[in-house]
């Protein structure tokens, strides 16, 4: 490659500028991050996308808090920005009534969403964490999350179809994303 450092350039493609958000409902958006988090927390497990995750997470941990949604923040950080930067910006959401009362019964967990993207570790306590935060109800994301947690007990090919299913559930949620990107190359 000719330019090396272009693989640690991240855009968002979700929500590049508060304008999009229109398109979005809060929990869209608190769905998104919990998917992208799962993704995060099963691709840690593959020491060649070490740099590349920890230069996202640095991506994400620059401006040292959420406060807004940023052209050069990535995808996950502008949705982070939607559920715990300033409050006017459920505003621009699809549903802003039910957005603000969503936002006040289910706040991030800020200090953990950080710190597990410094340290890397206790995936199975951080994303249980992230979930009832959240509110995430799906029985599908509870089992990936297990699956996460114990990964390297896991059988290869329960480790395969986990792999897939989530980079499924990626392409869907998160089309055209860094993450969703990622995960295609563990497949």
């Amino acid at each position: 490659m000719l330019m090396p450092f272009l693989q640690y350039v991240t855009e968002a493609r979700i929500v590049r500028r508060q304008s999009d958000l229109s398109r979005y409902t809060f929990e869209d958006i608190q769905e998104r991050i919990y998917v992208s988090f799962l993704a995060l927390g099963l691709l840690k497990n593959f020491e060649d996308q070490r740099s590349w995750l920890n230069a996202y997470a640095d991506n994400i941990l620059t401006y040292g808090n959420f406060d807004m949604v940023r052209m050069s923040g990535n995808d996950l950080y502008n949705m982070l920005s939607v559920v715990d930067g300033r409050r006017d910006i459920v505003k621009k959401l699809k549903n802003p009534g039910r957005a603000e009362a969503m936002r006040q019964r289910h706040p991030l967990p800020t200090f953990a969403v950080r710190r597990y993207l410094r340290k890397w570790e206790d995936d199975y306590r951080f994303l249980t964490q992230l979930e009832n935060s959240l509110g995430i109800h799906n029985s599908q994301y509870k089992n990936i999350r297990r699956q996460i947690a114990s990964y390297q007990r896991l059988d290869s090919n329960s480790q395969q179809r986990l792999r897939k299913s989530l980079s499924q559930l990626a392409n869907t949620l998160l089309p055209g994303t860094d993450i969703a990107r990622k995960l295609k190359e563990i497949l």
